[in-house]
């Protein structure tokens, strides 16, 4: 794998952050989160659209909350809708907590009211489809612990509670996470951590998804995001550490899982929450990074 170009998409000279991609209708479509400050009031959601005739990148809309913290937006395609999955901070002058929200477009422009979902503080981070429907994963930091959530019509309902837990695996505060398919209807989960060694994990489930067999990574990871290539191989995007950069690395499987760095994309400092979208032999992964001073949003254009 070789990075083609790397280009700036968006610096407001605000903290520009979380990204995410999705190919829809032909287009890559990318959001992500612009507010003052890492956490204020102010975050709204952004989403643009790729335009291939001149290779620019047009705003199409912003999504806001009255009085609420817009953050870590992720898109998918459900239904033929693009499907909008964001969690808001909100009781800034009282006690703060945290809403998670989804909301859907026909055309990236016009977006549904925001519907909340899962109950109160539950961070639910990324909407994927494995073989039977639409899961995601949330968190509460405080519970150290996280759930597994499965859509029903439209809206999240707990499918395993706890899905890893300092109580239940020995290891604590697991949060962000990605999940795809990795042969048939077996899924994989890669789960960040933040507490004792920091290892993230890797989870292994046939359906219903409801018996994961969990495998320590060793390695720290932070806003991971992965995708099955057409060669069958899985593809992450996430923050490494020490120094701290966004990397691309290569997930084996087998009697020993292991993350492999592949390369290292231009960042450092506040940096990753990565997309990936593949497209024939091309990567193309969003990210966020600091190293310009600026919290900007990039675009890498990379080959296979």
């Amino acid at each position: 794998m070789k990075v083609n170009k790397v280009t700036k998409v968006w610096d407001s000279g605000k903290h520009c952050a979380f990204t995410d991609l999705c190919m829809f209708n032909g287009s890559l479509w990318l959001c992500f989160r612009e507010g003052d400050s890492h956490v204020s009031p102010d975050g709204q959601v952004l989403i643009l659209k790729f335009n291939s005739s001149d290779n620019s990148w047009q705003e199409q809309a912003r999504i806001t909350l009255t009085d609420a913290d817009l953050r870590d937006p992720k898109l998918m395609i459900f239904e033929e809708q693009l499907m909008l999955t964001c969690a808001a901070k909100q009781g800034f002058d009282e006690r703060p907590y945290h809403q998670s929200y989804l909301s859907w477009s026909s055309d990236g422009k016009q977006w549904s009211d925001l519907k909340p979902v899962a109950e109160k503080s539950m961070w639910l981070w990324r909407s994927r489809a494995l073989s039977d429907g639409i899961y995601s994963i949330g968190y509460k930091a405080a519970e150290q612990q996280v759930t597994l959530y499965r859509m029903e019509q439209r809206a999240y309902q707990p499918w395993v509670a706890p899905l890893f837990s300092k109580q239940l695996n020995g290891l604590g505060y697991p949060n962000e996470h990605d999940m795809c398919l990795v042969d048939g209807s077996r899924a994989a989960c890669l789960l960040r951590r933040d507490a004792d060694t920091a290892s993230a994990q890797l989870g292994i489930a046939d359906p219903p998804y409801t018996n994961w067999q969990w495998h320590d990574l060793g390695t720290r990871i932070g806003g991971p995001a992965m995708i099955k290539l057409s060669n069958e191989r899985l593809l992450c995007a996430v923050r490494l550490y020490e120094p701290v950069r966004t990397s691309l690395c290569s997930l084996h499987l087998g009697d020993k899982p292991e993350l492999e760095e592949i390369l290292s994309l231009p960042s450092g400092g506040d940096c990753s929450y990565p997309g990936l979208v593949q497209q024939g032999d091309k990567i193309y992964c969003s990210y966020y990074s600091s190293h310009e001073d600026n919290c900007s949003i990039y675009f890498a254009e990379l080959s296979l």
